[in-house]
């Protein structure tokens, strides 16, 4: 409700010119299941009491595949945020509305044919398989694909080539939406990690999966739907057993999860040394906030350069870097999307309150290993 405002002078904006008022979908804050969505014509109501309630403009110009629409459920595993590391697994779901798409501003009540959540659509007769058919059958189709299904249908549709070189778009895409997605939070959980986790303030020993609901539409581009920090790992169907567990696999594989030694305790010897830095460090000049010191920094060309002091690495550093050398080469189906040679500086004027040394560090290192190849 303290943002009626601003939404309303959305729906002001897109009026303009004569046009049609928008459709906006309206969902609660804190929920799941698809439970309590929906959509509205034109400026939809407020909540009342305490409710919250997220608003976002509807997708109205969606992706479809044999008629409906979809959403895609991408498996993400952010293995640390000092320095941030983001890894996008290569399988995961396509999930479709039970019934045709009428269009953004047709029967909204209809939550078979607008939404995509599996929870909701699970409810209808499907039983067939969709494969095969014609697009513009009326016949029901499974809810549910493989991401590789997807590919498949993309190549058989469009041909080979052009089917491979949608998807890359696609990826691509959604790689630049999961990056600015964690960018966004990543000064946040920083600070709130070293309030909380006095004995690693770096948070090295924590890892989350997060289950990404994407939307495509027929531009190929790609918005973000949900970020779920407890996505499903229920394993109802062949499918869902077949991408879930070996995901999971690759996930507790990739984070280098050991069994407990209970009966083991740590001594003032075996604390290994940090990379914890309170310095973060800014890609553009006059950012506000921002040092001389610190500004407008490249990334370091060589380690402990007596020209660069900046390059001057620490034994917590070096431990950090191979660290981070060990998880990516157990990644298995992840792959890592940042920070990578090519994606760290253009995202680095991204950082809100700038990038810690932690990320400056470990960018300068996958930059040198890529020219030296």
């Amino acid at each position: 409700p303290s943002e009626a405002a601003q939404l309303q002078r959305d729906c002001q904006s897109a009026c303009e010119a004569g046009a049609s008022e928008p459709t906006y979908i309206v969902k609660p804050s804190a929920s799941s299941c698809g439970k309590g969505i929906l959509l509205y014509k034109g400026m939809p109501p407020m909540p009342t009491g305490t409710k919250q309630m997220v608003c976002q403009r509807y997708v109205a110009n969606p992706m479809i595949v044999h008629g409906r629409k979809f959403d895609l459920r991408m498996y993400c595993v952010v293995t640390g945020f000092d320095p941030l590391r983001i890894y996008l697994f290569d399988q995961g779901l396509v999930r479709f509305a039970a019934e045709k798409y009428p269009g953004a501003d047709q029967l909204l009540d209809n939550s078979y044919a607008h939404l995509t959540n599996y929870s909701i659509n699970k409810t209808s007769a499907l039983a067939k398989q969709s494969k095969g058919k014609e697009a513009d059958s009326d016949e029901a189709i499974d809810i549910k694909w493989a991401i590789s299904d997807l590919h498949e249908w993309l190549e058989a549709t469009h041909g080979p080539t052009k089917g491979k070189e949608i998807w890359a778009t696609i990826y691509q895409r959604s790689k630049d939406v999961v990056i600015k997605t964690f960018l966004s939070i990543e000064a946040d959980v920083v600070s709130k990690i070293r309030q909380e986790c006095k004995s690693d303030p770096t948070g090295s020993r924590c890892f989350e999966l997060y289950g990404l609901d994407l939307m495509v539409d027929d531009q190929y581009n790609v918005t973000l739907i949900e970020a779920n920090i407890m996505p499903s790992l229920a394993t109802g169907s062949t499918l869902d057993k077949a991408v879930k567990a070996r995901m999971l696999a690759h996930m507790l594989t990739l984070a280098g999860v050991f069994p407990c030694a209970r009966d083991a305790h740590e001594g003032p010897d075996d604390v290994l040394p940090s990379w914890l830095s309170p310095k973060r460090y800014f890609y553009r000049e006059g950012r506000e906030g921002a040092s001389d010191e610190t500004t407008g920094i490249p990334l370091a060309t060589k380690f402990d350069s007596s020209g660069d002091s900046h390059s001057s690495l620490t034994l917590g550093e070096r431990r950090m870097l191979a660290m981070a050398d060990g998880e990516h080469g157990r990644a298995g189906g992840f792959d890592r999307i940042f920070p990578t040679a090519t994606t760290f500086s253009q995202y680095a004027p991204l950082f809100s309150e700038g990038f810690l040394r932690s990320n400056y560090v470990l960018a300068s290192w996958e930059s040198m290993k890529a020219g030296a190849k």
